[in-house]
C-alpha cells in the first residue's frame, strides 16, 4: 500500500454500458442489450467464504494450470466491460478477504516492509503475546533487510509476496509486467529463506482476471483483507483511530490490514501495543493467514499458544 492507494476496489470502468447506449441513441441505431450481471462494483456485503479446503487446494486449482491459458490482454475499455466482483472470486476460492467460520481467531497482516525500526518493534510486541502474523513484503526491501525476513520466519510468522517494487497492478499493466513483479519477489524470498511465499497481496488491493491467474500460476493465492478492518494506518491517522478501528470491528476470522513501513509515523507500532492485550483479553488467538485458511469451517477455534502473555 502507499499513501496514494485510495479506495480498495476493482478497477474503475472507463466506459460504461449506459454511456455506450447514449451514444448509440444519438446515432439513431438500435441500442444493444445489456449483458446480465455485466457491471458490478467490487464493494458490497460480505459473503461466506468457500467451504473447508486446505490452503494448497485453494492455491493450486485447475485455473492456474499450464493447460489453462491466462486471459489475453485487451484494450482497457474492452477488458473492463465485464468486471468480476468479490462474490465471483470468493465463491471460486481464488481471492480471500476473510474466513468468518474459523473460530475465535484473527489474522494480523503487515504490508510494505520490512523496516529496520517499525518491523523490529512489531515483532517484539508479537513475541510478548505468542502472536503469529503474516508479513506481505516488498521484494526490493527484503533484499535490503534480509535479516528481518529471516527473523520473521524464525519466529513463526508467515512471509507473503507484495510485489518487488510496489506498483499498482491495474488492468492496464501487461501480463509480463505483473508476472515479473510477483516472480522477482518469489525469487528474493526463496533466496533468503529457502522457501517461496504461497500468498500474494496486490498493492492497493487492485485485482482483475489476469492478475488472479498470474498469481495462481506463480503458486500464490491472492489475499486481500476484511473490508471493516482496513486501518488506513498508512495515512498516519493517529494511534487511537487505528486502535478503535480494529477493536470496534473485531470479528472471528478477520484479516486485519496494517503496514510495517510508514514514513514518518509510529502509529502502527503504538497501536499494536494496545490492540494485542485487548484482543487477547477477549479470547482471540493470533494466527497466520495460511493457518486461518486451514481452520476454514471450524467453529471451535484453536488452543492457546504456549508462552503467550496475558493481562
Amino acid at each position: 500500500m502507499s499513501k496514494n492507494s485510495g479506495s480498495i476496489k476493482a478497477l474503475p470502468l472507463r466506459r460504461t454500458a449506459a454511456a455506450c447506449a447514449v451514444c448509440v441513441f444519438f446515432t439513431l441505431a438500435p441500442a444493444p442489450a445489456l449483458a446480465s450481471g455485466g457491471l458490478h462494483a467490487s464493494s458490497g456485503p460480505t459473503v461466506s467464504a468457500p467451504r473447508a479446503e486446505d490452503v494448497n487446494g485453494l492455491r493450486l486449482r485447475s485455473t492456474a494450470s499450464p493447460a489453462s491459458p491466462i486471459p489475453a490482454e485487451k484494450e482497457p475499455h474492452a477488458a473492463a466491460a465485464k468486471p468480476r466482483d468479490r462474490d465471483y472470486y470468493e465463491q471460486r476460492g481464488e481471492i480471500v478477504w476473510e474466513v468468518p467460520s474459523a473460530g475465535k481467531v484473527i489474522a494480523l497482516t503487515f504490508d510494505d516492509g520490512p523496516d529496520p525500526v517499525q518491523t523490529v518493534q512489531i515483532l517484539d510486541e508479537l513475541k510478548k503475546y505468542g502472536a503469529k502474523a503474516t508479513f506481505f513484503v516488498v521484494g526490493k526491501r527484503a533484499e535490503r533487510f534480509p535479516e528481518l525476513i529471516k527473523r520473521e520466519a524464525a519466529e513463526g510468522h508467515e512471509i507473503g509476496n507484495h510485489t518487488y517494487s510496489h506498483p499498482f497492478l491495474t488492468n492496464n499493466r501487461s501480463t509480463e509486467s505483473i508476472r515479473s513483479e510477483i516472480a522477482a519477489t518469489q525469487k528474493v524470498i526463496k533466496s533468503i529463506n529457502g522457501t517461496a511465499p504461497v500468498l500474494f497481496r496486490p498493492p492497493g488491493g487492485y485485482y482483475h482476471e489476469r492478475l488472479v491467474h498470474v498469481s495462481l500460476a506463480e503458486g500464490c493465492l491472492p489475499i486481500l483483507w476484511s473490508w471493516h478492518q482496513d486501518t488506513e494506518d498508512w495515512k498516519a491517522p493517529g494511534v487511537n483511530r487505528v486502535v478503535n478501528k480494529v477493536l470496534n470491528n473485531a470479528r472471528e476470522g478477520d484479516i486485519v490490514l496494517f503496514h510495517d513501513h510508514v514514513l514518518g509515523s509510529m502509529n502502527t507500532v503504538d497501536a499494536i501495543r494496545k490492540i494485542l492485550p485487548e484482543l487477547s483479553k477477549r479470547g482471540y488467538h493470533f494466527v497466520t493467514v495460511s493457518e486461518l485458511l486451514k481452520l476454514r469451517g471450524s467453529t471451535s477455534g484453536v488452543s492457546k499458544p504456549s508462552g503467550s502473555k496475558t493481562k
